[in-house]
């Protein structure tokens, strides 16, 4: 009996050290980069916090190669997997189309929004209801050329 036990224990140990062993890549695990697509690179970030727990980031990208700004939020590691009211938004001087805009119940990140913005000022933001707060962002006009 204690043999049989003794063997238990190893094959639960074994299974534990296995499962200890896997990589898993939660679903929040994304990079702004990684979603707005080759060529892409930060230019601006703004953090949502309470002070001492992130609940999400905003990013804006622009590649060099085509003249499109993007923008992502994604949230942290504090708000990750959990179903909130998400949303990112880009708006190109003078362009006459308004704001582009990515908002609903998200887990991960609100986004890719992406408008050609070459040699003009972009204003972009984002948002997320974290508890009973509402986190919000929109930036000057900025980034011009």
């Amino acid at each position: 009996m204690l043999r049989r036990l003794g063997q238990r224990l190893a094959v639960v140990a074994a299974s534990v050290a296995g499962l200890a062993a896997l990589t898993i890549t939660p679903a929040h695990a994304v990079t702004p980069s990684g979603l707005c697509g080759t060529g892409y690179s930060q230019i601006d970030s703004h953090v949502f916090t309470n002070g001492s727990v992130e609940f999400a980031r905003i990013y804006l990208l622009y590649n060099t190669g085509n003249g499109y700004n993007c923008v992502v939020t994604l949230h942290s590691s504090a708000t990750g997997g959990m179903p909130l009211t998400t949303g990112a938004w880009l708006d190109v001087a003078n362009d006459g189309k308004g704001q582009a805009k990515d908002q609903s119940v998200y887990s991960s990140y609100a986004g890719p929004v992406r408008l050609y913005a070459g040699n003009t000022c972009v204003r972009w933001g984002g948002m997320i209801e974290a508890g009973v707060s509402t986190f919000t962002y929109t930036s000057p006009w900025e980034h011009c050329g």
